[in-house]
């Protein structure tokens, strides 16, 4: 991939939309907690399920899913945690095999195709593969895409804007989708309660401050300026909050991305200051910087270094992404216990 289309996927993850709730709506509400791992219960059928486009009606269990959008991996994740397998996904287009990192061990390219959606949705490719069902909450074109997606097969949108919903409401909504829904609910409140173990496992984050960034272009680092942000909410479940020196920043296009210039990064001190880069060029120039010098973070080591895959999991997390990434900020979090 090159430089420019590379950046331009970081920036988009980045400045994602975000919190709003989904609207779901069933004909049969019959779920219940001794669903099959591997098939649906036919009695959670019909379902309808009402999205910004209109209402999906899925009258039986799926067998054929497929799932598209670069925006994030929340179809997927909540497929393979609902032990289903979907029969293709957009592929990670930020990794040399196109397997999220959190995903290593659960995609089987013998059983799941990847699909490349970055240039666009090739859709002769996705009616090739005959999916009774696909998943498109993540496709941050589905405006333009839905009205030939819906032709080949049902398909599901995002409830209200790209980006909005949180990893809770996606579990929700493919959870019912696969006639999974009380099982959903179940994993729902076990990666809930993974997080608050972080939490626990990490009493020195409570009341400590953070922040979080991503330098991928010269001179200028992009930055969380709002607890409304995905990543806030998720810190803010450990206990963490927000740095009051990124509030009320500039902010990108409405989003609640801040934008600080080289000049401002002593804007970046928090009691815990997590940044990722996408070259290692534009590391040595945050780093020598004389305001990163100066950053108590920096000079009491509270100072960590993560990769971008970690800052865009944050930003939109899934279900399976979440401990992991979480994992990855370890070192990190643990420096605030000392």
């Amino acid at each position: 991939m090159s430089r420019p289309l590379r950046t331009t996927l970081l920036t988009v993850t980045l400045l994602a939309g975000l919190a709003a709730c989904g609207s779901v709506k069933d004909d049969s509400d019959t779920g219940s907690a001794a669903e099959s791992a591997t098939t649906a219960g036919s009695s959670a059928f019909p379902v309808t399920i009402t999205h910004k486009f209109g209402d999906t009606k899925l009258t039986s269990p799926p067998k054929r899913v497929v799932v598209v959008g670069n925006g994030g991996t929340d179809d997927v994740d909540a497929l393979y945690a609902l032990g289903v397998t979907p029969i293709a996904v957009t592929k990670d287009s930020l990794s040399s095999d196109g397997i999220y990192p959190w995903l290593k061990d659960r995609i089987d390219t013998r059983e799941t195709k990847l699909i490349d959606t970055l240039g666009g949705i090739d859709f002769e490719q996705i009616a090739s593969l005959q999916p009774d069902l696909i998943l498109a909450t993540s496709d941050f074109t589905l405006d333009k895409d839905y009205k030939k997606l819906s032709a080949v097969a049902p398909t599901i949108g995002y409830a209200t804007a790209w980006g909005r919903q949180s990893w809770q409401e996606h579990v929700q909504v493919v959870g019912k989708a696969v006639g999974k829904k009380a099982r959903a609910e179940k994993l729902i409140k076990d990666t809930e309660a993974g997080i608050a173990a972080v939490r626990t496992e990490h009493a020195g984050l409570d009341g400590r401050t953070y922040s979080l960034s991503i330098g991928n272009t010269p001179a200028k680092i992009y930055t969380i300026a709002s607890e409304t942000d995905f990543a806030a909410k998720l810190m803010g479940e450990l206990g963490l909050g927000l740095t009051p020196s990124v509030k009320n920043i500039k902010t990108v296009n409405g989003s609640p991305t801040g934008e600080l210039s080289f000049e401002q990064l002593d804007r970046l001190d928090a009691d815990l200051v997590v940044i990722a880069f996408t070259t290692k060029d534009l590391q040595r120039a945050f780093e020598a910087s004389t305001l990163v010098k100066k950053m108590a973070a920096v000079k009491k080591g509270d100072y960590v270094v993560t990769d971008v895959e970690t800052i865009s999991q944050l930003r939109s997390p899934s279900v399976l992404g979440i401990p992991w990434a979480l994992d990855n900020l370890e070192a990190g979090f643990a420096k605030l216990d000392n």
